[in-house]
């Protein structure tokens, strides 16, 4: 059984700030004693942490900004158990001036709350603030400079979280059973709605077609995916933060139902959750990657109507940094990790699943979604093994696939596609036309909102033809 998260223990705090400073941990209560210094680079999952709170508080840009801008100056982006006088945590809040006690403040999703809450207030009063000013607003540093100062940085940090919240590798979206793929939109505001427009093989039927009218609120990760094993994919949302909850809604063929809790403890925190068949039962079960420094893998298997409790089925597997994906590369039934390292390596590990873990990680490309492109995971040539495809989105718009032979995937720069997905827009795999072959699937967001696809002939993807004039307005998630 995974151990629930909890805010860091008061005594606990007080050991690490009393080692920080090399005193003894009784000297002195939690939050009196200052920090020797401050981490040069920021946590990950504290990012991650603050980013999801702000979006499930619906915040604008702006108040999103301050939050990132706060807590770059305040700890950089670290959940400190120490500070100038009682102040604590992420954004060095005082429990002594009312934002919570010790150990709530050392709560990150807590104190983001207490921040972001106070900064859409000072927002709302002060419509002409920077978000810097916002910042101040809330914090009432004595350095009021500092937070408009490190807008770029926060920019930075801002955009690592929102991409790393936003990995999707794929997932299937037939939602009536028909054997086409559809496309869905998650508003994930106040409303939480989901639209869906269906495949009729040859463009998407349906603008405002609502399918449920409150699933997946902002700051949760949205998925599909056939968990009942009924032939139609269903909608599933990780709520992440403290709770760890886990949401489906079934599809009837022409709506989801209610919202149900399936888990309530998978993937919280800045844990990364995904959807696959990992034991090959016909029905999808939850995948959750740390994505930290330990890299550990777990499973919640479906049983049709929850998932079991979450295992361990991996230990080292796609830490943080990492871009990871679930799908059936080697054909036999079962999804497979598969994480692309990104960066200048550019590798592409898998470790294929045996029904009850995942293997030993063996690196199956040397060379593929470099730096920050766009990878996804489908069977693009219909042979039943998943392949691999990296989109540029910038304004060359290639599209590059490698494809499995069931122990790698072979091509470096074997272009598929030569003008698809532009800076700015989402783009997908799904099999839109009921051929059995993956096609590739682009939502340009912006102030069109068009949706265009470009149909897999085995060995290449054919031109982008516009399927959909308003599907996917910016701010909502697109599968």
């Amino acid at each position: 059984m995974r151990r629930k998260l909890s805010a860091i223990p008061l005594a606990l705090c007080t050991a690490l700030a009393a080692v920080a400073v090399g005193v003894p941990a009784q000297a002195d209560p939690v939050g009196t004693l200052a920090c020797p210094s401050i981490p040069a680079t920021h946590d990950p999952a504290i990012t991650l942490t603050v980013y999801r709170v702000a979006r499930a508080h619906d915040v604008n840009d702006k108040v999103l900004l301050s939050a990132f801008e706060a807590g770059w100056v305040e700890s950089h982006m670290n959940n400190l158990p120490c500070g100038d006088k009682t102040s604590l945590g992420v954004f060095q809040q005082r429990w002594d001036y009312g934002w919570g006690t010790p150990e709530q403040i050392m709560d990150p999703v807590y104190a983001t709350t207490q921040y972001v809450t106070r900064a859409i207030v000072c927002d709302n009063d002060n419509p002409g603030y920077t978000a810097g000013q916002v910042a101040q607003c809330v914090q009432r540093s004595g350095f009021p400079d500092r937070y408009d100062q490190v807008a770029a940085k926060a920019r930075t940090l801002l955009a690592e979280a929102a991409r790393t919240h936003a990995i999707a590798g794929g997932s299937s979206t037939d939602v009536t059973g028909d054997g086409r793929d559809d496309v869905l939109t998650f508003t994930q505001n106040a409303l939480a709605d989901v639209y869906v427009a269906t495949s009729t093989g040859s463009a998407f039927a349906g603008t405002s077609t609502k399918w449920n009218d409150f699933f997946s609120i902002g700051g949760e990760t949205a998925s599909t995916g056939d968990v009942n094993g009924d032939g139609r994919d269903d909608i599933v949302t990780f709520a992440h933060s403290n709770t760890g909850d886990v949401y489906v809604a079934l599809s009837n063929g022409s709506s989801f139902g209610g919202g149900q809790k399936w888990h309530d403890w998978f993937a919280p925190g800045a844990e990364i959750g995904a959807v696959g068949d990992v034991d090959g039962d016909g029905r999808d079960d939850l995948v959750a990657f740390t994505h930290n420094p330990a890299g550990d893998v777990y499973v919640a298997l479906s049983t049709g109507t929850s998932f079991g409790p979450g295992q361990k089925w991996h230990e080292f597997f796609s830490p943080f940094g990492e871009y990871p994906a679930v799908g059936d590369v080697d054909g036999d039934g079962k999804a497979d990790l598969i994480t692309f390292t990104q960066g200048f390596a550019a590798d592409v590990i898998v470790a294929r699943s045996t029904g009850t873990s995942f293997g030993g990680a063996q690196k199956w490309h040397d060379l593929f979604a470099v730096g920050a492109e766009q990878p996804r995971v489908g069977d693009i040539d219909g042979d039943g093994k998943d392949d691999i495809v990296t989109f540029t989105c910038n304004a060359d718009a290639d599209v590059y696939a490698a494809i499995s032979t069931g122990t790698a995937f072979t091509g470096t720069t074997v272009k598929w596609n030569d003008f698809f997905c532009l800076t700015g827009e989402f783009p997908y795999l799904a099999d839109v036309d009921g051929d059995g072959r993956d096609d590739i699937v682009v939502f340009t967001k912006g102030n069109l909102n068009d949706v265009y696809v470009g149909l897999s002939t085995g060995t290449s993807f054919g031109p982008g033809v516009k399927w959909h004039d308003f599907f996917g307005l910016n701010g909502e998630v697109t599968l």
